[in-house]
């Protein structure tokens, strides 16, 4: 399956970022199909290659959550089915016997 994601490259403690489209089984600094673009996190600067990564949208790639992103904040035309997905935190449920006893406390 082919997804759109970030390559890390650039010299060290100063990262920037390619656009590709490569395979999943790929490592992520691996091997790719097409390179859609880069973005400097430093500047903001990002350059896209649009009909590049709509035609590989078009054809079933996924893109990761931080291209998902990038594309929203370029306004780039993304079909109804890429979505950005969000981590759900699940709060531990608080012992009763424990904040009940420091409710009846008197305080001092």
């Amino acid at each position: 399956m082919l997804v759109l994601r970030l390559a890390r490259i650039g010299r060290a403690k100063y990262p920037t970022y390619r656009i590709v489209a490569a395979e999943s089984a790929r490592a992520a600094t691996g091997k790719f199909v097409q390179v859609l673009g880069h973005y400097n996190p430093h500047t903001k600067e990002l350059v896209l290659k649009t009909d590049d990564i709509q035609r590989h949208i078009a054809n079933g790639a996924q893109p990761s959550n931080t291209v998902v992103k990038l594309l929203q904040r370029e306004k780039v035309e993304l079909p109804t089915w890429v979505k950005l997905k969000v981590k759900t935190v699940k709060k531990a449920a608080a012992p009763v016997a424990e904040t009940a006893a420091a409710a009846e406390a008197p305080a001092e």
